[in-house]
């Protein structure tokens, strides 16, 4: 049961119980209680405004679609009058009721006419309020924040004189920085702001520069602060200005390195930029860390696109601006590019890396560069058939010490989710037994050992990766199976039939083609699967919109590939005048439009088709905005000899009534690629829903830490 369900279900009997913990029984609201009475002040003008939005004042919101006119009425009365009324009934000795009331309509103050429907983040929210009030009773405030700290971070404004709030802020500052700088307006006025703001700008200069006007809260903050790094920063700032490289070499900077000037000099220079950067990030933590990965990564994928896209040349022409890179920029390039990189670009740089490191040992190659997402190359080695070629470059001892270190401590990594993801997604791509006992070992004395500890995420993040081991004959194990139970991975073998039509019994798709050179043509073969008799295609100028003829209710919406910036906003803009959301989304282009794409997915998006490699960046992302999402994904680009027929599988089996199986799906996509050698190689590299390991853990994760 999500936490949705479970706050109504209670809110229904009268009694709410906060993010599934016990309330204390002055929380108890009797059924003549849950009465809604409508009482003057800020908040309830507000609610009669969102109220008025349809056009009525009847304490009813019309959305034009029943279950989304369900959840608007729960949001923005049923959850909203709760606090009213816990509030006022002040249980809460210390809570600052004042503020949080304040905080509540400025938060209602931005819901509009345009927008009242779309409660995706609405709701996320003051779900997450309710069960930090509830925290704030118990004493586990602090606690409670880390279950989803991103939108911890959005609702620190509502308990910002709790002591927990600047505990918590000061500990993610430089694990999220940009987001604790975009919020810093909900706490910027206590004193604890200089510290933690002051924290953020030097994990994340590139970002802190933009707030470097005179007038801004945040420069005013960083002016105050006495931290001998932050008097670096803005001596950079006062010095260049905004317009220098000179902010992701603060670590050199601090440190007496290197000065203001040749720090400058280097940034201007891409090559010694990008070996600066090499040489900077091999120290565990450096300065200006955040804005130092976003710069590597940057630098990574100009290499790696321009390899890409010359896939059909010699490889002495394809390769020509990485054979002069060193062993230590080659592994860069492909640690930093895993969401883009392709599988003939990976190998290429591979067997150069392996060239170079000629008899030099590759566990001390890792050493080299600080074991930097080393558990990235490994997975990527795993994935792309490498991992043994790797590993035999090592002593015994030497290879099992890094597949140990590989699986363990976790939980001690800032990103510790990612990292037990990418060992998931190793898992399903090695298939030397004497490596796997290794791991399976290695998880189970790591479990044991965060349970001893009594470290709730550890036992979270190594409880879930025991379901690697269950089901395998050569793994049998009663304490694997008995663990597993406790922590079960999700079931994403099929999409019912039901979750593909919330609103009003209509399926609705959108497209996104972007303005590429393969856009055209796979515009083209894509509109020629469609003209059938089951369909009707209405050609727009800048979009097309196809229908089903008979069967279920189905509308497909692609924007025309020239017509990015015309075409995707006039379909939105369609959508959003008929109160609808799209249920499944796909998209059609170059993995570095991606990011677009998957910003616009909707909370109830059922199926979303990526088209690219689908890293742990952008699979948390998706499952950020729609948590029980199927997400097809490839290791490399995507091509329509594949998406094409895969799209009109699907639409077939919608249009017919039929769940989405998505064994039956890969089965009779199998069979239509398989006579096309080209197509059929792309088709290895796709991953659909019930294969991919990481995604099947971040859902897993994201349930486990809600609940």
């Amino acid at each position: 049961m999500s936490t949705i369900q479970y706050i109504k279900n209670f809110l229904s009997t009268g009694k709410l119980l906060l993010a599934g913990m016990a309330l204390c029984s002055s929380l108890s609201v009797s059924a003549q209680d849950s009465t809604v009475v409508k009482r003057p002040g800020l908040i309830d003008a507000e609610q009669d405004r969102i109220d008025k939005l349809d056009g009525k004042l009847d304490h009813f919101i019309n959305a034009g679609d029943t279950a989304i006119s369900q959840q608007a009425n729960f949001i923005y009365f049923e959850i909203v009058d709760y606090m009213q009324r816990i509030l006022d009934k002040k249980v809460f000795d210390k809570l600052d009721r004042n503020n949080f009331n304040e905080q509540l309509f400025y938060h209602l103050r931005r819901v509009n006419r345009s927008n009242f429907y779309r409660m995706d983040e609405t709701d996320k929210l003051l779900v997450h309020i309710l069960g930090c009030m509830n925290a704030v009773l118990q004493g586990n405030l602090e606690s409670f924040y880390y279950t989803n700290p991103q939108v911890s971070i959005r609702a620190v404004g509502f308990f910002k004189n709790e002591e927990a709030t600047p505990k918590f802020l000061n500990h993610i500052a430089s694990q999220y920085p940009v987001q604790v700088l975009e919020n810093h307006f909900l706490y910027d006025d206590k004193p604890y702001a200089t510290e933690i703001i002051s924290k953020a700008a030097v994990s994340a200069p590139i970002t802190a520069k933009k707030y470097f006007l005179q007038d801004h809260p945040i420069m005013q903050i960083l002016k105050r602060s006495s931290d001998p790094d932050v008097v670096t920063l803005l001596s950079i700032e006062k010095r260049f200005g905004k317009s220098t490289n000179a902010y992701t070499l603060l670590d050199p900077i601090a440190k007496g390195k290197l000065s203001l000037d040749s720090a400058h000099d280097i940034g201007k220079d891409q090559y010694r930029y990008l070996q600066q950067l090499l040489e900077t990030r091999i120290n565990p933590h450096p300065l200006a860390e955040h804005s130092l990965e976003a710069d590597l990564e940057t630098y990574s994928l100009k290499y790696v696109r321009v390899i890409n896209d010359l896939h059909n040349e010699a490889d002495n022409i394809r390769f020509a601006n990485s054979d002069s890179l060193t062993t230590k920029e080659l592994y860069t390039l492909m640690v930093y590019s895993e969401e883009e990189i392709f599988t003939s670009t990976f190998n290429g740089c591979f067997k150069r890396l392996l060239a170079k490191l000629d008899s030099a040992n590759g566990y001390e190659f890792l050493t080299t560069v600080g074991f930097n997402r080393f558990r990235t190359f490994i997975k990527m080695c795993a994935s792309y058939g490498k991992l043994q070629v790797f590993l035999n470059t090592m002593t015994p001892e030497q290879r099992q010490q890094l597949m140990v270190d590989f699986a363990s401590n976790l939980e001690a990594s800032p990103n510790s989710a990612s990292q037990a993801v990418e060992v998931a997604d190793a898992f399903g791509s090695i298939t030397d037994t004497i490596i796997l006992d290794l791991l399976k070992s290695t998880i189970k004395k790591e479990f044991e050992r965060v349970k001893i500890a009594k470290h709730k995420q550890g036992e979270v993040l190594y409880g879930l990766l025991t379901n690697l081991f269950v089901g395998d004959a050569m793994f049998k194990n009663n304490w694997f199976a008995s663990i597993a139970a406790k922590y079960q991975l999700p079931p994403i073998d099929k999409v019912n039939f039901e979750s593909l039509f919330r609103r009003n019994r209509h399926n609705i798709w959108q497209m996104y083609f972007y303005d590429d050179e393969d856009g055209d043509a796979s515009f083209k073969t894509f509109l020629a699967e469609f003209r059938d008799p089951n369909w009707i295609i209405q050609e727009h100028k800048h979009y097309v919109k196809i229908m089903s003829r008979e069967g279920a209710f189905v509308s497909i919406y692609a924007n025309r590939p020239k017509s990015e910036y015309i075409g995707q906003p006039m379909i939105e803009k369609l959508l959003d005048s008929l109160q609808q959301e799209p249920d499944i989304m796909i998209h059609r282009g170059h993995s570095y439009y991606a990011y677009k794409t998957i910003e616009k997915i909707h909370n109830n998006t059922a199926i979303f088709i990526l088209g690219s490699c689908g890293g742990y960046n952008s699979l948390s992302s998706i499952f950020e905005r729609s948590p029980n999402v199927s997400v097809i994904s490839s290791k490399q680009i995507g091509t329509m000899f594949v998406n094409n027929p895969l799209v009109k599988l699907l639409a077939e089996d919608v249009r017919n009534f039929r769940d989405i199986n998505w064994y039956t799906v890969w089965s009779a996509l199998e069979g239509k690629v398989k006579n096309n050698k080209q197509a059929y190689e792309r088709f290895q590299d796709y991953i659909p829903p019930h294969k991919n390991l990481g995604a099947l853990f971040i859902r897993a994760y994201n349930k486990l830490n809600e609940e």
